[in-house]
C-alpha cells in the first residue's frame, strides 16, 4: 500500500538528490585536480552545471511551496516521483496567493544562484566553482525570462490562470530559455575577453 507524500519525505528526497550530485562533483573535481585531463575537465564542467541547475530547480520548487503557504494558500504536495512539490491551482486561490507562490519560486532559485556565484568568487581557481556559477546563472536568467513576464501581467491585473496557461507552455519556455542562455553566453564570453 502506498503512503501519501509528506513534506518530510520531500525534504529527505531533495536533500539526497543534492547530496549525491555534490558528492559526484567533488569526486570529479578531485579526479581533475589529479589528472588535469580534458575528459575530467569536461565532466567537472558538466557536473558543476548540472549540480547548480538541479539545486536551483529544487529550491525553486521549495520557494513556490513556502511562498504559497506564507500567503495562506492550502497547497497540496505532489508525489515523490515527480519534480513539482506544490500542487497549486490558480483557479482556487487569490491573485495575492499566486503572486506569493511566484515570488517564492524566484527567491528560491535566486538564493542558490547567488550562492553559486559567491562560491566561485571565493574559489576562482577551480573549474568546479566556475561550472557551479554558470549553472546557477543559467537557471537564474532562464527562470527570470519565463517568470517575470507572468508576474508582471498578474500584478497588473491579468487573470492568473490564463496567464499561467499561456506563459508556462513548453514552446514559450523553450524559446525564452534559448534567448536568455544566448544572452548569458554572450555576456560570459565578453566578460572573459575583458579579463
Amino acid at each position: 500500500m502506498s503512503h501519501p507524500p509528506r513534506l518530510a519525505g520531500w525534504l529527505v528526497r531533495d536533500a539526497l538528490i543534492i547530496s549525491v550530485l555534490a558528492l559526484i562533483l567533488y569526486g570529479l573535481h578531485a579526479w581533475h585536480l589529479q589528472t588535469g585531463g580534458w575528459l575530467s575537465g569536461s565532466l567537472v564542467a558538466v557536473g558543476g552545471f548540472v549540480t547548480a541547475y538541479v539545486t536551483c530547480y529544487i529550491l525553486h520548487e521549495w520557494g513556490h511551496w513556502a511562498g504559497a503557504r506564507l500567503a495562506g494558500a492550502n497547497v497540496g504536495i505532489g508525489s515523490y516521483n515527480q519534480p513539482l512539490l506544490a500542487r497549486f491551482d490558480p483557479a482556487a486561490h487569490s491573485r495575492g496567493q499566486f503572486l506569493a507562490l511566484s515570488w517564492g519560486g524566484v527567491a528560491g532559485y535566486a538564493t542558490v544562484a547567488t550562492l553559486c556565484v559567491a562560491i566561485w568568487l571565493v574559489l576562482r581557481e577551480h573549474l568546479a566553482t566556475a561550472a557551479l556559477a554558470v549553472g546557477g546563472l543559467a537557471f537564474l536568467v532562464q527562470s527570470l525570462a519565463v517568470d517575470l513576464p507572468q508576474i508582471v501581467k498578474v500584478t497588473n491585473g491579468a487573470d492568473a490562470l490564463e496567464t499561467n496557461r499561456q506563459g508556462a507552455s513548453g514552446e514559450i519556455i523553450l524559446r525564452r530559455t534559448w534567448q536568455s542562455w544566448s544572452l548569458l553566453a554572450a555576456a560570459l564570453i565578453l566578460w572573459h575577453q575583458l579579463n
